[in-house]
């Protein structure tokens, strides 16, 4: 194996492995953000976010997935680096999803707060005389 191929190799785990790192780190991110364009849409504040996820959610995958098949089908690359490389992505997407979904409920609970103490000063304001 040349030189030459060894670098194509490499650069093609890369490739891959910048795949693997947006479907697996990126996405859930995205998708918590899609699950807070799904609340602003419950409480009727318009699909601006709701679409700009969505849009972003599509995004990321899309782009990762073309990556990871782009690097991992490379004639040069071994066979057992695409296998570390679904290994690694596993514990990889359960610590982001859980780091996601906490991010989701921490702005989700600051939104519903700040929403609450809005709701009081308006009805503060009503009360209070001129």
């Amino acid at each position: 194996m040349s030189s030459d191929n060894v670098l194509l190799a490499t650069g093609a785990l890369v490739v891959a492995h910048c795949g693997v790192l947006m479907g697996t780190v990126c996405l859930p991110f995205a998708a918590s953000f899609l699950l807070d364009g799904i609340v602003q849409l419950l409480r009727g504040d318009g699909p601006k976010l709701f679409l700009g996820s969505l849009g972003l959610v599509v995004l990321l995958a899309g782009a990762g997935y073309a990556l990871w098949q782009f690097g991992a089908g490379y004639p040069g690359v071994e066979m057992e680096r695409p296998a570390l490389m679904v290994t690694v992505s596993l514990y990889l997407v359960a610590v982001s999803t859980v780091l996601a979904l906490i991010g989701f409920v921490l702005r989700t609970v600051r939104l519903l707060r700040d929403a609450r103490r809005e709701a009081d000063r308006l009805q503060y304001m009503q009360m209070s005389p001129l």
